[in-house]
């Protein structure tokens, strides 16, 4: 459960928020700002907020409206960490909204519940018609909970179960009952067709806290974001090596997303023509994306620069293909084939009007690195200042740019980056400074 990270919503200060939530039903003329209030009240963490989202909650309507806001309201609270809602929220686990059980389910797992009596009712929904088993599972996973693993067992092998059911299930016998021979069963969801599953396996591995997929992980045909999600998390110890495993060559390897390093999957109908392969770069599947990259290296370069440029001004509204167009542009550069508005389309990557998490950002900052030296070494203190890079994987791809130039200071400028808020961040930098 995660909040949109694309707040476009109107802006709303604690104090209008608060108003809007206090206010009776029938004095609300649009019921939307309800979720308006409680979208915005979450940017201010304190008892205050808690209260007024505790007394939003206990009221019972049936519009639609108030039901989305009241839903992202428990989900809030659980991100406060406000434990002493766990009562409140739980009354919710009888009722007959699945929508509302399931975000419930989620909360109570978030803030750690630990009565036995609520965890009995989450328990209980494994053996009725709820129709997300997967968030009940990840939560007594979550809680540690074992009652249940006979049941959750059973699940992983029921030919009815949703592969989303199955992959939980999968982390849970990881997790609570040992069986790592389970994580075959998780790297095989890496290579199913649907990509929604796909991603519902990184969260699974995830959750079966087992960093011996990695590798597994990085070739698959995902997000790079997902990628460095389930890195950040499985993580956690602020060192380089660590099972066999070297840290910096995880992170490189992501970063970089060389497509020829990409285990793509067979796809039906897959035409053989340069106009098809770019327009699957507008694809959401990431799997037809990396595979159409394959192919286009296969082209003559100077043909599939002169469609990527034919093409550059749908992509640029397109956020998923600029980073799979910008890939692209980047692949043909290391075969010594220059746009001459790459810098310019750089500019635009990178600029302001993006949010700094855009995947593509990392790969616009690896082109002005190879491009416009003396423009990447004065944008050093911007790269470096937290302020101004938000996203820890573009200061650690800027720190990777600068570890390959062979130049005395390196070890000079990678010294702005050593107490960096991000530990991967940090232990590359002083890899570098040292």
């Amino acid at each position: 459960m995660q909040s949109n990270p694309f707040n476009n919503l109107p802006k709303l200060n604690k104090k209008d928020a608060i108003g809007i939530l206090r206010r009776p039903i029938s004095e609300v003329k649009i019921l939307a700002d309800y979720y308006k209030a409680v979208f915005h009240l979450a940017n201010f963490p304190c008892e205050e907020s808690e209260i007024v989202l505790l007394d939003f909650i206990k009221y019972d309507f049936e519009t639609l409206e108030y039901k989305i806001a009241k839903r992202k309201a428990i989900e809030v609270l659980a991100n406060f960490g406000c434990k002493k809602a766990i009562p409140t929220i739980a009354e919710f686990l009888e009722s007959d909204d699945d929508y509302l059980v399931e975000i419930v389910v989620w909360s109570l797992g978030k803030l750690k519940c630990n009565d036995i009596d609520i965890i009995n009712k989450i328990c209980s929904k494994l053996y009725t018609q709820f129709s997300n088993k997967r968030v009940v599972i990840q939560t007594l996973t979550n809680l540690g909970v074992r009652k249940e693993i006979d049941m959750i067992r059973s699940l992983s092998i029921d030919k009815k179960s949703s592969n989303g059911v199955k992959g939980a299930s999968f982390a849970a016998l990881i997790k609570l009952a040992g069986e790592e021979d389970k994580l075959c069963d998780l790297n095989g969801f890496l290579r199913l067709s649907n990509q929604n599953d796909r991603h519902c396996a990184v969260q699974d591995i995830i959750n079966a806290d087992n960093v011996s997929v990695l590798p597994v992980l990085i070739k698959a045909p995902l997000s790079p974001s997902f990628k460095l999600q389930a890195i950040d998390s499985l993580w956690i110890n602020e060192v380089v090596l660590w099972k066999n495993l070297n840290l910096f060559n995880c992170i490189d390897s992501v970063i970089v997303d060389d497509p020829s390093k990409i285990d793509t999957l067979e796809v039906n109908n897959f035409n053989n023509d340069l106009g098809f392969y770019i327009e699957q770069l507008f694809h959401t599947d990431f799997n037809r994306c990396y595979k159409s990259i394959k192919e286009l290296l296969k082209l003559p370069s100077d043909k599939v620069l002169y469609y990527l440029n034919k093409n550059w001004d749908s992509a640029k509204s397109d956020y998923g293909a600029i980073y799979f167009f910008i890939t692209v542009y980047k692949l043909l550069l290391d075969q010594q084939l220059y746009d001459e508005y790459i810098l310019d389309k750089v500019d635009f990557l990178l600029s302001s009007d993006w949010p700094d998490y855009m995947k593509f950002k990392s790969k616009a900052i690896q082109i002005l690195g190879c491009l416009n030296e003396d423009k990447f070494y004065s944008n050093i203190d911007n790269f470096s200042d937290e302020r101004h890079t938000p996203y820890w994987k573009n200061r650690y791809t800027a720190l990777l740019i600068l570890q390959n130039k062979k130049i005395h200071i390196k070890k000079d400028l990678a010294k702005f980056f050593l107490n960096d808020s991000h530990r991967f961040v940090r232990l590359k930098a002083k890899e570098i400074s040292s």
